[in-house]
Order: structure tokens, then C-alpha cells, then sequence
């Protein structure tokens, strides 16, 4: 693992200037002939030693190693390419020898300790993932995982047989022989099996619906169409059924605390709220299982560096892939969530003000639609792009590979390699695909609240896309009943011509006349490049939604007025004006 020619290039190549060996040497207190032992794979340095000549050439100790088979490495592996003691990683994470070691070698962690893969990632100076993997290295882990595997698909399999309504329970053998494999009580193992019982029992509804289309669809199309959704669902159901006993696995050593899964809850909810960030903030530098889950803020006025934390991305995964876990162990934590969004509404970020004054100059607004009121294809998006590409073929039209993953942008991409009838064809596959999409597309946070708010107020509404106007309203029957927002709420979808999408102004162009507004009294809420290029276009103002500080950088140049990060921050703003006191 240590690779002397390694060395050598480092202490050749050094920062402040090439180190012959023996300065090298009296840097580490050794002898020159130890560094040459080294550089020739004579002798292999201990990790202290490591940590030593790493930190005296100004170089990361992994720097150090031989990467060839690092795909192959374990724990163990890792830590002293890092330059680390057992006993040093034991200090850090406050573990016990024995406690460690059945870290490293089975996977396993005491309940209780919470955030301890988190504290080991931050501790190695690696991501989580990268943790994970050479975790998952380990013969003793694949073993054990091999032997739950069986025992998970009989209860899972019992409980998914047709007509069975009954969840599984703590008490049952099978539970209990779960939980002594990841070393963790049956109560808390049932609880997060009953979450994948119903989540899965929902897939195999939709994936019913579709088997009955699939055989007696009115057409041959749309049978094929639906087969072809219902293989999908099959593949999606038996990918979350074999991913299972390792997503348990990776659970159960980053689970987090009730105190710090609520602290990352609010970092998600308040991504965009300075004031919200800085009262969470405090509690930050206090929890060590956060901290691979949370990333400084940029503060250019602070000279002693970032004073607020946001959530990471390693930190937006591990919410999004175990949020219902959580709540389902955590079912008291959601009260007090609850409180913290009402608190977020009530709260006023500096840009509040201007977005409150550019809501109330405005006659009419409207919405983008993925991207700012749902992720219509979510993980989907290559796979569908995928059957429309073959779909495209079959129709026997050249696609565009430099189009990448999106399939509004594939349809885009032959409008003029084709015939009217082959667009035609090729659009109403696109439509079905999307409308499957949007009757299980789950609103974006807070779009459903800003609908509700602008639903209460003077505001025109309409949604303008280049989607399927079809999926958009398909998606408009499962927000929640009462925003007041739906019976209001003009759609204006893809146009016959797709080459009137946007960046073309035409559909903010025509919203604006159906719904009788001033042009310079409307206001586009988007968040793509396209959406920014057409309302430029079209003369109206624009207010982009973006997460990302370069996605934020490039729709200001488009044209962007303002630029949120989420949806919070308008729905503060509108509050008040479309809920004035009495």
C-alpha cells in the first residue's frame, strides 16, 4: 500500500523546493538510509512515520500510497494509508479497542453511538461514500449481509403477497434474526421495515395499474407503452429489494441522533434564510456527527472566515435517502420541524423586501414547472431519455447525444430531422412518459404553500412549460387539497411546434394575453437558462430559483433580476401580502 517511487516524487517535487533525503530525513528525525529503505520498498514506515514525511513534504498522507488497488482496500487499509493508529481513530471517535475493531473488520456499531461513520469520514479527511466503500470491503461485512439478505426478502416477500394488509412486527423470529445481524433492537429494525413494506406495496400498486393497461389498453401503442412503464416499475421495485440489507447496513452506522437529524432537517429547510442559519449555527460546533454533512458559507465581509453553515451535499444525500427512516424513529422530531417552517415564514431575509415590493407590483406570475414546483423525472431522467432515444430511432430519427439526459431538450433536438407525423408521434410519447412522471412527482418544499399564498391574493396565476400541459395538471390534482391555488391556476404547456419552446418567448408571450395582464406588470419564476432567455424576451421580469452559487452566476447573466435558492424565501414574501391583518 505505501509506495516508496511515491515518496521520491514528493520529496523531489516538493512545494518549497526539491529535499535531497537527507534533509528529508532530519525533517522526521530518521537517518538518510531509513528515507532510501523507504523510497526503494526496503522498509515500510509506520503510520506516525507516514504522517511525519507527509506532513513535512506539504502533502496529504494518501498522497503517500499506492493507488492502484485502492478499489480493494478495507478500513484498515484506509486508516494507515492516512497515517493512522487503531488507537488514534479510537481517541477521536471516543471508542473503546473493541469497539473499534468491530468497526473495521464487521461493520458494526453499538446503538447509541450516533454519527459515528460521519465522525470516522471526518476524522480519515475522505467523504462518506468513500468510508462506505471500504467498509463494505470487508469479507466479514459481505458475509453478513449475504446471511440477511434471505431472511429480509422472507419477511419483505410474506408481507408483499397479495391481499396482505398486516405489517411486520418486532416479536416475529424473522425480525429478531434482522436485528441481531446489524446488532440493533427488533423494535427499532421493525419500524424501518414497515416504512419499506408500505413504500414498496405503493410500487406494486402503480405497477398493477399499469399491468392492466398493459393487457387491455385500447391500442397496441399504449399497451407497449405501459409494458414498458411496468417493467421499469418492476426493475425500480427489485433494485430497492436488493439494495436493502446494504442501505440498512450504511443506516445503522451514519444514523444520527434525534438532536443532530432535527438540526440537519432545519440546515435543509432554511438553505436560503441567513437569519434561520444563524440561529442553528450555535448548535453546529457542537455536534462532530454534522460535520461532513455541512459546509461553510462564503461571507466576504467576515475577514476571520465563514461565521454560517449550510448543508453539504454529502448532507442533502443522507437526508433525502433516509428521511422516512428517520421518521419513522423519530416521529416526535416532525413537531417540532413543523414549528421551525412556521418560524422560516415568519422570518425575513434581507431580499424579502425587494422580492415583497416585486410581488406587489405584479399582476400576474408565473411558474416554471420542473425544477420549481417538482423534479418531474427525478432519478428517471436518463432512463427516459433512453426510451425516447430508442423511440426516436424506431421512427427513424437521428437524436443528438451532445443533448445529454433531458428529454425535452431530445424533442427539441429532431424537430427538423423529421416529418410533422414523426414529431407528432414522438411528442405523444414524451407526453405519456411525463404524465406516468407527474402522477408521482412529489412538490418541491414550499411550492405548494407559495401556490396557496398567491392563490389568496390579487395575482393572475399560470404555470408555462415545455412539458405536456396534460402532466402538469395531472400533477395539480395531488397537491394538497385546500392551497386554493389549482381552480386559479392557467396552464400553459408545450406548443404543437417545438420549436416555440424556450428559450422562444411564445409561451410566456401568450400566457400574458390569455390572462390579461401588463407584460411589465408580470413576473416569471424559473429556473433554467431558458426560462431567464424568455422572459427577457418576452419583456417581463424574472426571479430564478437556484441552489447552486454557479447555477445563481449564470442566470444573473441571463437576465435574472433576483435569485433565490429555494422557494422559502418567495413564499416569506408573499405571506404577508396575500394574508394581510385584519
Amino acid at each position: 500500500m505505501f509506495s516508496g517511487a511515491r515518496l521520491r516524487q514528493a520529496r523531489l517535487q516538493a512545494p518549497a523546493g526539491a529535499l535531497s533525503a537527507e534533509e528529508l530525513a532530519g525533517r522526521v528525525e530518521a537517518s538518510k538510509a531509513q528515507i532510501l529503505a523507504y523510497e526503494n520498498d526496503q522498509r515500510v514506515p509506520d503510520p506516525p512515520r507516514i504522517r511525519q514525511l507527509a506532513r513535512a513534504l506539504g502533502i496529504h498522507p494518501l498522497q503517500l500510497a499506492d493507488q492502484s488497488g485502492k478499489h480493494e482496500w478495507q478500513l484498515a487499509d484506509l486508516r494507515r494509508a492516512n497515517g493512522l493508529r487503531a488507537s488514534d481513530l479510537c481517541s477521536q471517535l471516543e471508542l473503546k479497542p473493541h469497539s473499534y475493531r468491530k468497526l473495521e473488520t464487521l461493520g458494526l456499531t453499538a446503538e447509541g453511538r450516533y454519527g459515528l461513520s460521519p465522525r470516522l469520514a471526518a476524522a480519515l479527511g475522505v467523504s462518506l461514500r468513500v468510508v462506505e466503500r471500504h467498509i463494505a470491503n470487508a469479507p466479514a461485512v459481505r458475509q453478513r449481509l449475504d446471511a440477511v439478505r434471505e431472511t429480509l426478502a422472507a419477511v419483505l416477500d410474506t408481507h408483499l403477497a397479495p391481499g396482505r394488509s398486516d405489517l411486520p412486527e418486532a416479536e416475529h423470529p424473522a425480525v429478531k434474526d434482522v436485528a441481531a445481524c446489524y446488532a440493533r433492537p427488533a423494535s427499532t429494525v421493525v419500524r424501518i421495515l414497515c416504512q419499506e413494506v408500505l413504500t414498496l406495496r405503493e410500487m406494486r400498486r402503480r405497477q398493477a395499474m399499469e399491468a392492466a393497461t398493459a393487457f387491455y389498453g385500447p391500442t397496441a401503442q399504449e399497451q407497449q407503452r405501459a409494458r414498458r412503464r411496468m417493467e421499469g416499475e418492476e426493475a425500480r421495485i427489485n433494485q430497492l429489494l436488493d439494495s436493502l440489507p446494504q442501505r440498512m447496513d450504511v443506516f445503522f452506522r451514519a444514523q444520527l441522533s434525534p438532536q443532530s437529524w432535527e438540526t440537519l432537517s432545519q440546515l435543509h429547510l432554511a438553505r436560503s434564510n441567513e437569519a434561520a442559519l444563524g440561529m442553528i449555527c450555535p448548535a453546529l460546533s457542537e455536534d462532530a456527527a454534522l460535520s461532513p454533512l455541512i459546509r461553510p458559507l462564503p461571507d466576504p465581509t467576515s475577514p476571520a472566515g465563514p461565521s454560517l453553515f449550510g448543508i453539504s451535499r454529502e448532507g442533502q444525500r443522507h437526508y433525502v435517502s433516509f428521511k422516512h427512516w428517520y421518521e419513522a424513529l423519530y416521529p416526535w422530531v416532525g413537531e417540532s420541524l413543523r414549528l421551525f417552517e412556521r418560524r422560516l415564514v415568519n422570518s425575513e431575509p434581507p431580499q424579502v423586501t425587494w422580492l415583497r415590493q416585486c410581488f406587489a407590483q405584479s399582476q400576474t406570475v408565473l411558474f416554471s414547472f420542473d425544477g420549481v414546483l417538482c423534479r418531474l423525472f427525478a432519478g428517471q431522467m436518463h432512463s427516459v431519455s433512453g426510451h425516447l432515444a430508442q423511440a426516436a430511432t424506431s421512427l427513424h430519427l437521428s437524436t443528438d447525444p451532445s443533448r445529454g439526459a433531458d428529454p425535452v431538450a431530445l424533442l427539441r433536438s429532431v424537430v427538423d430531422r423529421g416529418s410533422p407525423e414523426q414529431i407528432r408521434q414522438l411528442d405523444g410519447i414524451l407526453t405519456n412518459y411525463e404524465k406516468a412522471a407527474a402522477r408521482r412527482a412529489e412538490p418541491l418544499p414550499g411550492a405548494a404553500q407559495l401556490l396557496g399564498a398567491l392563490g389568496r391574493g390579487p395575482w393572475r396565476l399560470a404555470v408555462v412549460t415545455d412539458h405536456a400541459s396534460a402532466a402538469v395538471q395531472t400533477f395539480l390534482t395531488h397537491l394538497h387539497p385546500g392551497t386554493g391555488a389549482q381552480p386559479r391556476l392557467g396552464v400553459f404547456g408545450r406548443p404543437d411546434d417545438p420549436r416555440l419552446m424556450k428559450p422562444h418567448p411564445h409561451a410566456v408571450s401568450l400566457a400574458t394575453s390569455e390572462l390579461g395582464g401588463d407584460r411589465s406588470r408580470t413576473l416569471l419564476i424559473g429556473e433554467s437558462l431558458a426560462d431567464a432567455l424568455a422572459a427577457r424576451a418576452a419583456g417581463v421580469q424574472f426571479i430564478g430559483v437556484a441552489a447552486q452559487q454557479s447555477h445563481a452566476r449564470r442566470l444573473k447573466e441571463a437576465g435574472a433580476v433576483n435569485v433565490v435558492e429555494t422557494l422559502a424565501t418567495l413564499l416569506a414574501a408573499v405571506s404577508k401580502l396575500a394574508d394581510p391583518p385584519a
